[in-house]
């Protein structure tokens, strides 16, 4: 019985009855919070007169006075169409008081209004019925306290479980459900005398803590739902703003928090169904935008601020669970929240590989005409590079990673297309100091990418180190600067493979290659090559 014990907590507890203690949201009901100093002084005699009966016994009350009292006519009990004989088959000929009672509870007890399921007028008629009752509570103890004794209290508390469930069958928002489950009808100050909660029924309580608690989260996951296909849609339509991730957000963490005032077992309850919509969300958001970027990306000029939303909801999302997922020791919430970034993480790896795929189009096609002639086809790719990214700076958060991966991309293509053509066709068509462009060209995209984020990875190391390679004058000194390039290069892993093509581009034979491989084997951090064939093989002696 989850969250049970916190809204047994909430009728015994001060510190839950927001309808005593906000005035604000109050507005025309009337305040209930005054000091009536007679009907103090009235319960402080009864008490007195409580002391007394020690010493003396009270007769019990009849039923010609209970009825006065009561205001129920002395001849309701046998009325074929009593207004109790249909409802209430248990208040039988054994129980004629309580049945009396039963009778003036519910002619004073407020009707439910047709409009109850708005949240203002929910509250507005809770506060009434905890006025009326405790008006007739008060006047019955100050007229005769021997009807507490004989069990008003208990037919009130039936009568309020009673109309909790009509009202619960009247509402449909989480909202009014958590208003009724934090609501403390008999918990004025003015009833501390007969102290009502202390007598109340706990099989009522459980029962309909039960049935307020299941209506509760069916509410929650209709509402939910509901909300995050809100958000889904706004994100299809062209006027959505940038910031999916905040309305998502407040979504998913707005019901737990209200849960928490009643229960820590109920908000986890209601965290639970707000993570299964948020997944529920999260797989058709990815299957949206996966769509999406796959028909984007094919384009001959790519629109690339959608792949830049996309990462940042992802980043900003999965950052906020993973923080929730560090404060809290539920293990299925946690698998929940893991399954959560799981999707969130596959989404920002495809999303990252469409843009490295149009990164490495553009790359492609502009140093395929590079190398081939001297007209400074690397500055248009410089602009190209920009004006892909001319709108990546509204997205700061993840700004450095797309342009960290764009510049070891572009680096790495670079190197690869230029060992594709010889030394002497790139002097003769492209520039006669090929090592100094190389370096040139290096320090261009790095102070391009810098300006734009600065603190960038320096992935144009490799790209360097060409100088120095080609300046190299004997085998040793081959030996040093490939030695430095495993040491410093970053792109050392993913050039690796290319090394044996780089060497022959420079114009060793393979048995120089064959030396310069046992050098490097020799270094501490060396990772051999993924496939197991010989450097050698590759190429002719």
């Amino acid at each position: 019985m989850k969250g049970l014990k916190g809204l047994k907590r909430a009728l015994r507890t001060d510190s839950c009855r927001p309808l005593l203690g906000n005035n604000d949201d109050r507005q025309d009901a009337p305040d209930l919070a005054h000091d009536n100093a007679s009907t103090q002084n009235t319960l402080n005699s009864h008490e007195e007169r409580g002391q007394q009966s020690k010493e003396q016994t009270t007769p019990p009350i009849t039923l010609q006075e209970a009825a006065h009292l009561l205001g129920v006519a002395p001849d309701a009990l046998t009325s074929e169409d009593g207004p109790l004989r249909s409802k209430r088959p248990d208040l039988n000929a054994e129980q004629p008081l309580v049945h009396l009672m039963q009778i003036s509870v519910e002619r004073h007890f407020p009707k439910t209004p047709d409009d109850v399921n708005q949240n203002q007028n929910l509250r507005r008629h809770l506060l009434n019925v905890q006025e009326a009752v405790r008006e007739e509570l008060v006047r019955l103890a100050r007229l005769d306290p021997r009807l507490h004794s004989e069990g008003l209290i208990g037919c009130y508390h039936r009568q309020i479980f009673e109309h909790l469930d009509d009202l619960l069958q009247n509402i449909s928002s989480s909202q009014n459900g958590f208003l009724l489950m934090i609501q403390d009808l008999l918990g004025h100050p003015d009833l501390q005398y007969v102290d009502p909660i202390k007598k109340i029924d706990f099989l009522l309580l459980t029962q309909w803590a039960l049935r307020a608690e299941e209506r509760l989260l069916k509410n929650v996951e209709t509402e939910n739902r509901g909300f995050l296909e809100k958000i889904l849609q706004n994100e299809r339509s062209n006027e959505a703003h940038d910031e999916l991730y905040v309305d998502t957000i407040q979504c998913i963490d707005a019901m737990p928090q209200q849960a928490l005032k009643i229960s820590s077992q109920l908000s986890d309850q209601v965290q639970e169904v707000c993570l299964q919509e948020l997944l529920r969300f999260l797989t058709r958001y990815r299957e949206e935008q996966t769509d999406i970027l796959a028909k984007t990306a094919k384009m001959d000029k790519p629109e690339t601020k959608q792949f830049f939303k996309t990462l940042n909801n992802c980043k900003e999302l999965k950052q906020h669970i993973q923080t929730k997922a560090m404060q809290i020791k539920n293990s299925p919430l946690k698998e929940f929240m893991t399954e959560a970034v799981a999707t969130l993480e596959n989404m920002e790896a495809f999303t990252l590989k469409l843009l490295k795929e149009i990164v490495a189009d553009i790359a492609e096609s502009h140093l395929k005409k590079y190398f081939k002639s001297n007209n400074r086809e690397f500055l248009h790719l410089i602009d190209a590079l920009m004006s892909l990214f001319s709108q990546l700076s509204d997205y700061q958060d993840v700004q450095t990673r797309v342009m960290d991966e764009a510049y070891k991309l572009i680096a790495h293509i670079y190197f690869k297309r230029l060992i594709k053509i010889s030394q002497r066709k790139l002097r003769k068509h492209w520039h006669p100091d090929v090592g100094q462009e190389v370096a040139n060209d290096a320090k261009l995209l790095h102070k391009v990418i810098s300006d734009q984020v600065p603190g960038v990875g320096q992935w144009n190391i490799m790209l360097l180190k060409v100088k120095e390679l080609l300046d190299c004058k004997s085998l040793e000194a081959t030996k040093m600067t490939v030695g430095s390039m495993q040491k410093e290069c970053h792109t050392w892993s993913e050039d690796l493979e290319h090394l044996p093509t780089l060497l022959q581009w420079k114009g060793l034979s393979g048995r120089k290659i064959e030396e310069v491989q046992n050098v490097l084997e020799d270094l501490p951090g060396f990772q051999p090559r993924p496939t197991s064939a010989s450097w050698c093989s590759c190429f002719s002696c």
